[in-house]
Formats: structure tokens, sequence, C-alpha cells
């Protein structure tokens, strides 16, 4: 397909931005520079080194995994930011705070009957021991009551005893350790997702509150320790031993903020975000290395003289959501120049084994109001949204596209789904600037502790790493082409959507829905999308006459779809 030439564009530019639009030849460029470099043995080597250890922030396993990639960023050339001067591109810093709390590590642990039968161990069971447990100071026996299920928990029974129920461990623990005297906590809660009957030995990890006064503990069980605590309590054996050894200790939290300086507009940012803390390899040990992997790419491509990104380029890992939201809103003027957020969290997954499929979280757009056609929820699931809500922008359908294209050269399957929360991208979102997540759902082994190095595959981690930074070089290079080739996927992508929900709307109306609803999501659709478009001007200059031009030529083909759907839909 050729594209209707800009105003008073030169023949070279339009011949390269139809071009783009047509093979992908602009964004190609940028991802054959990475596709080159990006190193998935030594990703992979990242992940088998971080997820050995049990991560949240202030213990041993999350700062051991800070530094891991602190020694790797330093062999690729990357300066500790108080010793660079300011023409250094490549530098880091480590941010160190105290802990206000204070952190937990598991060291040992097991849970047996009464008569020896191992049900739990630590060393095969790593997620039996919920967060902020205490010890136990050796192997102590107890007697188990069991309370019910569900909301319907009776604790009448459990001064100085284990309370067992079929719900949250942290709900037993509050009722029952807190508020009745019991010594601890067990719990039984596995979503139908983790296919507790096929994966028996599963057990997915939860906290407790911090209890420095009681210094109880809970345990949660996998469906096959279940079935062996419920046979032996039928049979009237309600004593069980248990022996936990674990850390309670003050920490400071530490934050990794590595950066690619821009050369033109240091200022400006695209900011990557995984975080480190959670004991899993996939979730999140595969997004800290992927992240590791770019920077290291970005940082060989410069120094090669490959690339010359105008604007930064920033690789922060750190506590989930925590260290994002800080870093943008402990410095407004940081903030307010912020053009782009990306998250990575669970980005290596090898999808056989796991379930699911690769993931584009989106920025809230009308798909989280109607989710029908293409557009599906994961099961993590998600609320619908409001139309005030909204965040239009071209992020969405530009990070899509070149992962969609990715996807076909790669024979790997791309999916996307609409806005649902939990991570990273979320503080970005919350203070306006544009961000996404890059994940995988459903896994089977999500929160467990068989998420382990089995399940991740070297091949997903190089393919998302590669789409990821191959999209930040392209936005942060700004060369004069870029601002066009945004605009053509965005646009591109808004006629293909008002066409497919104008197929469906007709089929629905046709099928006795309601007029008013679907002329309602066109509108909606219609909306987001000319104010998706005029996004574009963040990246080509609302002043820029030629691209002013080119963005007005892509509203008025838009407006005249949206016309004519909707005065075809109102005819019905």
């Amino acid at each position: 397909m050729i594209r209707k030439y800009f105003y008073g564009l030169s023949l070279i530019l339009l011949t390269v931005t139809a071009r783009g639009y047509q093979d992908n030849d602009f964004f190609k460029e940028y991802y054959e520079k990475v596709d080159g470099v990006f190193d998935e043995q030594e990703a992979f080597n990242t992940v088998a080194f971080i997820e050995k250890y049990w991560r949240i922030p202030g213990n041993t396993g999350f700062n051991e995994s800070i530094y891991h990639v602190v020694e790797r960023l330093e062999k690729a050339g990357f300066i500790l930011e108080d010793e660079a001067d300011s023409s250094a591109r490549l530098v880091y810093r480590i941010e160190k705070r105290p802990m206000r709390v204070t952190t937990w590590e598991p060291v040992s642990g097991s849970f047996k009957l009464s008569n020896g039968e191992e049900l739990l161990n630590f060393n095969t069971n790593r997620h039996m021991m919920a967060m902020n447990s205490y010890s136990t100071d050796g192997e102590r026996e107890f007697e188990v009551v069991y309370v019910g299920s569900g909301r319907g928990l009776d604790m009448s029974n459990v001064k100085g005893k284990i309370a067992y129920g079929e719900t949250n461990v942290s709900t037993i623990y509050n009722l029952a350790v807190i508020r009745n005297g019991a010594v601890g906590a067990i719990g039984y809660s596995m979503p139908g997702y983790l296919r507790p009957e096929k994966n028996q030995n599963s057990i997915q990890f939860k906290a407790i509150r911090r209890d420095p006064e009681n210094k109880g503990f809970g345990l949660m069980l996998s469906f096959a320790a279940k079935q062996k605590l419920d046979a032996a309590l039928k049979a009237g054996n309600n004593k069980v031993k248990v022996n936990l050894e674990t850390k309670v200790y003050n920490a400071e939290e530490l934050t990794l903020v590595a950066e690619l300086r821009g050369s033109k507009l240091p200022e400006e940012r695209f900011v990557f975000s995984a975080h480190v803390q959670e004991p899993g390899a996939n979730d999140n040990a595969s997004g800290v290395a992927v992240l590791a992997e770019t920077a290291v790419v970005s940082a060989k491509l410069l120094k090669e003289g490959s690339i010359d990104p105008e604007r930064t380029i920033t690789y922060l890992f750190g506590d989930e959501i925590i260290s994002t939201r800080r870093f943008i809103e402990e410095d407004k003027t940081r903030a307010q120049n912020i053009k782009w957020g990306m998250s990575l969290d669970m980005v290596g997954e090898n999808t056989a084994i796991t379930g699911g499929s690769f993931l584009i979280e989106k920025m809230p757009d009308p798909g989280a109001i109607w989710t029908r056609g293409p557009e599906k929820h994961s099961q993590w699931g998600g609320r619908v949204m409001r139309k005030e809500q909204m965040k239009p922008h071209y992020f969405n359908d530009l990070v899509i596209r070149q992962f969609q294209w990715i996807g076909k050269q790669k024979n790997w399957e791309v999916n996307y789904n609409p806005f649902e929360g939990g991570s990273d991208h979320v503080p970005f979102l919350s203070a306006d600037i544009p961000g996404l997540l890059l994940w995988h759902f459903t896994d089977q082994f999500y929160h467990t502790d068989q998420d382990r190095i089995d399940k991740v595959s070297k091949k997903t981690m190089k393919n998302v790493g590669t789409g990821a930074l191959s999209i930040a070089l392209m936005l942060t290079e700004n060369k004069p082409e870029m601002p066009y080739y945004v605009l053509n996927e965005v646009a591109d992508a808004a006629y293909r959507r008002l066409e497919g929900e104008y197929n469906l709307s007709n089929k629905e109306v046709a099928d006795g829905a309601d007029l008013a609803k679907e002329d309602d999501i066109l509108s909606t659709w219609a909306d987001w999308y000319q104010k998706a478009i005029e996004s574009t001007y963040d990246v080509g200059g609302s002043r820029n006459d030629q691209f002013k031009s080119a963005v007005i030529e892509k509203l008025d083909a838009l407006n005249l779809k949206r016309d004519r759907i909707l005065t075809d839909i109102r005819k019905q």
C-alpha cells in the first residue's frame, strides 16, 4: 500500500516514510542492530544468578541481585555517577534508603505430621513460609485446629494452637494469632489457573503482617500437602511438627538507576523499569536480566558508534511500583520530561511449559470499557473502566505493531490485553506519562515455588529485550523520519480499529443490540484515536508546518471514516 505524500516533504523523506510504513524498514534498522548484539545466554545467566535468592527489599538476595547487575554494567562501560564528568554518556548510581520496616529472609523449614512424615520442606517448597514469619527456635510440636473456609472461620478453640483454614493465610493469621492467641496459621488458597490438581507440589507465596509482639508464623500448603494433612486430621491425628528458621532485621533499600545520557535532549527520557523483588525466575529475575542486557547492548552500540540517542534512556531496578513512583515523584522537573515508561515484568517465559503468551498491556483505551472482538482480559482480570480514565496516545499501537512485526519474523506469538494494572507501568500512568507493561499470562506457575530457571526461555528474553530496546532507540535517537513513522503507525491502526469495531457493531445491531450503545462505542473509539493521532505532536512538533499538515491529513481521513460508519450504523 502506498500512502499519500505529506505536504511539502522532500522526496527523500517521502520515500523513507512510505517504505517505513510498507516494509517496516525504519524500525527494522534498529531491530537488526540490537538483535545482532543482544546476548541471550548472558541474559539467561543473569536469571540463573538472581533466581537462586528469595528476594524482598533489603534482604541478601535483593541486594546481591542489584550488585550483580552493577557488575555487568561496569564491564559494559557504565561509570559511577559521582565519579563521572559531565561528558560521560554511560552512568549509574545506587540509591540507598533506610527502611522504615524490617526486611525478612527465609533460611530453612520443615513441616511434618506427628509420626515424622514430612509434608513440606524449604529445600523443595521455598514458598512454604509466609513472608514475615518468625523462627520456631527448633522443631516444636503443636496441635492443629481446622477453622473452616472462606469467611466462615471459627476461632473459638485456637489459643496456643495452629489455626488451619482454606483461605488466605494472612486472614487466618490476623484472626487466629493476633486476635485469639494462636501460635501460627496454615492456609490453603490456590487459584484455578495454577492448576493445583496437576501441579500438586506448587505453593504460591504469601505474606502475613509484621508482628514482633507475637512472633508467630504462617505456612502455606501445596495441594499434595493439604491432602495429607486433611487425611491425618480426619483420622484424629491433629499434632504436627514445625521447624522454621528465618531472619527478621533492619536494613536499607537499594535502587539502581543507570542511564545512557542523551546527546542533545538529555533531560527528556525513556524510562525502563524492572522490579527485583519476588523470588521467581520469570517473576521477576527475567525482567531484571532482560533490562540488564538491554543496558549492556545500548552501551556496546554507543561505543561502536552505531547509535547516538538525543534523549536519555533510563534503566531502573528496584522495588515494584515503589521505586518507579519514587523516581517520578521525587523530582517534579524530571518527571515532566519523562516521555515514555515501559515495565518489564515476567518477560522470559517458555510458554510451552507455563502457558499463556507474551502480552503488551495497553494504556487505558476503550477496550478496557468494552472488551469485545480482539480485546480480551488475562485471567488476572481487570475492572471495567470509564471514559474519563482513558489515556489516548500513540504509544499503545506503536509498541504493539513493532512487536507484532518481530513476532512474524521470529514465529513468536505476540498478543495484547486491556489495562489491568498491578506493575511498574501504573506509576507512569498515574503521573499522566505514557506507560506500558510487557509481560506473560496466564502462567500456571505464577508466584509459585515452581517458577524456576527451567521455565525460562532464552529466545523469549531476546525477543522481548530486542523489541523493547529497538523501540526506545527509535524514539530517543529522534531522527527526522521518526515522527512520520509514528504517525503512520497510529493512523493506520486507527483506521483498522474503526473498521473492525464497525463490523462488530453492525453485527450486534443486526442481532437486536441497542443502537445507542453501538453508536457510543464507535464514537468513543473515534475520539480516542483522534487524540492519539494528535499526541504525535509530542515527537513531531505542533509548530512544524510539514508535520502539522501530515497530522491534519490523517485526522481528516479518520473523521471521514468515523462519519461514514456512524451514518451507516444510524440508518439501521
